[in-house]
């Protein structure tokens, strides 16, 4: 993970005599961020995130949503902008998914959905710890875009990917996916994870979120709250987090707010032929059923509490066996979909393993033995411990490979060995590697976020931006790539010989930061950032650079409203 041990050097801003901008005291990395909230009060951690589940109950229970297609405002279409190691789908009819609604929604819902999207995405960025691993990230964002394009419904506005042990994923307000890594991990192939997530927006697909009475609606997206309120403890105590869990999960069966059998049933089928579509085996889904069936009867055994993933998708014999006849009516995949989904969640669970720091160097050496997906993780290990002669035993390892087996490990291995060799500051040669990939996949968000961070580093920061725009016009929540657009141009501000370009890559740095801010609920620092930023644009009103400063201030002027609109939002 590059950004691990970045530093941001944007903490204060002043003038020197030559008129030129400079920035000091490194205050801003990956780890700071994921870490800065360990401090706060527990109350203020869990009270906000309880906010979250009952304010958002409250704009629920009025808002009437309709069945139809709609673009989320980052640009996404249903279908997947991926074409990258598709997987063909089975050979089925078109679904016949019920309308509930009837009616499309009005230019007002669409609106509103968006708002609200958009705050549920700031108030999960910033109340808990995330996977933020690229390449993580866009191997569920692609499984996920897909199974939800074959349900025909609006467009995501995001995939938040929770590192929580829990097996959970859950549908935020206004279109937003989440899931547990601790869902990943308990998973034993792509098509039983992809069997979470189809579930999952099967119920989006037929409202049942919003089909039930006003209490009921409440009492779920209070249970939500209470949920990410647990997760957010969990960083601060793990005895609150405890406390919080149970709290919610009473509150649960306390409150009918589970699904109804009714719904599960439709949700279990809808959600295998929408897995179908996507090319994923229905079977999945009751295997997987039956792994959390099984974990729900060790914990009531050893007094524990049951996944949340159960508690509101309650999980009965009956239905279990339901969906095993259900899942034998569907062809089986081929042999060679079987091989290629079980070789990419064999890269997936160990990723997850090693960027969440779950396995040991005993369990790493012992599954590289069988698995090319450990041996990765390993390699990644042994070059984040400054062991790199280990590390290039196992390239060498797996260069002995045929071509047709290393292109299958593609493109994490060449994200992992320019990984080894960043650790060692070879930032330019990692960057030769990555461009070599990013030419294959240009639509690969992972590959430019990688490559847009080795130019960094190679003081190459011009070429890292025009990796790193498209990305945020895009999708504006895009964090990650608006703290590398911030580095990139602080590291122009410092290296470039023209003051003229210093100052103006120094106001868009602060610009970039403000927008990273905004989206994980720090309204404040946004604005003070943006308030950094119009006071040096204004300063080059009586400069050479007026030209340049009109625009940027219309800019600054424009984002500082959005912010504001934004910390105002109350659902």
């Amino acid at each position: 993970m590059y950004h691990s041990n970045r530093q941001s050097i944007l903490d204060s801003v002043a003038m020197n005599h030559s008129n030129k901008y400079v920035v000091a005291t490194p205050s801003f990395g990956r780890v700071s961020l994921l870490c800065e909230r360990k401090n706060s009060a527990l109350s203020i951690a869990v009270s906000s995130m309880f906010i979250l589940g009952v304010s958002t109950a409250l704009l629920m229970a009025t808002t009437v949503a309709n069945s139809s297609e709609w673009e989320s405002n980052d640009g996404i279409s249903q279908t997947s902008q991926y074409n990258y190691n598709s997987w063909q789908s089975t050979d089925s009819e078109d679904l016949d998914l019920p309308n509930l609604r009837g009616q499309g929604l009005s230019f007002a819902e669409q609106y509103q959905n968006k708002l609200l999207g958009e705050w549920s995405l700031r108030n999960i960025n910033g109340g808990v710890k995330m996977e933020h691993d690229p390449w993580i990230q866009e191997t569920l964002k692609d499984m996920t875009w897909r199974l939800n394009a074959q349900a025909r419904q609006q467009a995501l506005m995001g995939l938040v990917i929770i590192d929580n042990p829990s097996i959970n994923a859950f549908a935020a307000p206004g279109g937003v996916i989440g899931l547990n890594t601790g869902t990943i991990l308990a998973a034993s192939s792509m098509d039983e994870l992809a069997s979470v997530v189809a579930h999952e927006v099967a119920h989006i697909s037929q409202h049942h979120y919003e089909s039930g009475v006003d209490d009921r609606k409440k009492a779920l997206l209070m249970q939500v709250g209470g949920m990410l309120a647990a997760i957010a403890a969990s960083a601060i105590d793990g005895d609150a987090a405890t406390a919080v869990l149970m709290g919610s999960q009473t509150a649960t069966m306390n409150s009918s707010m589970a699904f109804s059998r009714s719904n599960e049933r439709e949700a279990d089928r809808i959600g295998m032929q929408i897995m179908t579509q996507a090319g994923y085996d229905p079977r999945a889904m009751p295997r997987f059923f039956a792994t959390m069936n099984q974990r729900s009867q060790l914990n009531k055994v050893e007094n524990q509490f049951l996944p949340s993933f159960i508690m509101s998708h309650p999980l009965s014999n009956e239905r279990l066996s339901d969906s095993q006849s259900r899942a034998q009516s569907y062809p089986p995949l081929s042999l060679n979909q079987q091989q290629r989904h079980q070789a990419l969640f064999d890269l997936l669970y160990w990723r997850v393993q090693i960027t969440g720091k779950h396995a040991s160097e005993t369990v790493l050496t012992t599954a590289a033995k069988n698995s090319v997906g450990a041996k990765l993780a390993l390699m990644y290990w042994y070059s984040e411990q400054q062991r790199f002669t280990d590390a290039n035993k196992l390239l060498a390892e797996i260069d002995v490979l045929s071509a047709t087996q290393r292109q299958t490990l593609e493109p994490l291995l060449s994200i992992t060995h320019s990984y080894m060799l960043t650790e060692q500051g070879k930032w330019s040669e990692a960057a030769q590697i990555l461009e070599s990939q990013q030419r294959l996949y240009p639509e690969r968000r992972d590959l430019r976020l990688y490559l847009a961070e080795a130019l960094t580093n190679s003081n190459q920061p011009t070429q890292a931006q025009a990796l790193l725009k498209p990305l945020t016009e895009q999708q504006p929540s895009d964090r990650y790539a608006w703290q590398s657009l911030q580095l990139a141009n602080e590291k122009l501000a410092k290296t470039t010989t023209s003051p003229q370009l210093a100052n103006i890559a120094t106001i868009n740095a602060l610009r970039y930061r403000s927008q990273d801010q905004l989206w994980s609920n720090r309204y404040e620092s946004a604005l003070i950032s943006l308030t950094q930023a119009k006071q040096l644009t204004e300063q080059l009103q009586n400069t050479p650079q007026a030209n340049s400063a009109r625009p940027l201030l219309a800019n600054i002027n424009a984002e500082l409203k959005a912010v504001k609109t934004a910390k105002d939002f109350k659902p």
